[in-house]
């Protein structure tokens, strides 16, 4: 039976995004996946052998991706060893969570990068989503025996600044939550959002 790894150092809490090549690298899909898994095990290290049998995918498709995500600070190197006269890395995920600063998203290229992160975020939740229909793990019928429900909803309502604020905690909080203990846990995914919205008028007049 194989030893299991050495625990790193935990990674950082948070790492801001803080320019748009940063913003534009976190928006693939491929690598939005690779830090998803990665951060599942924060105090691990990572080869890209590990990452590809744990998506999936091959191993020789996951090297450009492993290195756009070290170069913009989102994985760091834990550590390397020769392999067949071949340096191997191990990566660790730099931080346990992800947020982009504000300065980022403004002026025409900051739409644009915008547009980028949201078709990657739908596009993750839609396939895991779908995924989860062909496994049998989602049942939308009413008569369900066991629960094995989704839960979409979409909606519009105007909010005092004090609703807004304690909105925004309690979506900051879910984002937060915390895995439950024990044998009978089910892994669920969760894509939460509240933003200002332009009315047709104000939409027209830009």
């Amino acid at each position: 039976m194989a030893e299991a790894p050495d625990l790193l150092p935990p990674p950082d809490p948070e790492l801001v995004i803080t320019d748009l090549e940063q913003l534009k690298v976190a928006s693939d899909p491929l690598r939005l996946q690779i830090l998803d898994a990665m951060t599942q095990e924060p105090r691990r290290g990572w080869t890209a052998k590990e990452l590809a049998d744990a998506l999936r995918t091959k191993q020789t498709k996951l090297y450009h991706h492993l290195g756009m995500l070290e170069g913009t600070g989102f994985i760091r190197v834990a550590g390397t060893r020769m392999v067949s006269g071949i340096q191997e890395k191990r990566y660790q995920v730099s931080a346990l969570a992800f947020r982009v600063d504000r300065s980022v998203l403004s002026g025409d290229r900051g739409e644009a990068a915008v547009g980028e992160v949201l078709d990657a975020i739908f596009e993750k939740a839609r396939n895991e989503i779908l995924a989860g229909v062909r496994a049998g793990l989602i049942d939308m019928s009413e008569d369900d025996p066991k629960r094995r429900r989704m839960t979409l909803s979409f909606s519009h309502a105007r909010l005092s600044p004090a609703s807004i604020r304690k909105l925004m905690r309690q979506m900051e909080k879910l984002a937060r939550i915390d895995d439950d203990s024990g044998a009978d846990t089910v892994p669920y995914g969760l894509v939460v959002g509240l933003y200002p919205r332009a009315l047709e008028e104000e939409r027209t007049e830009r």
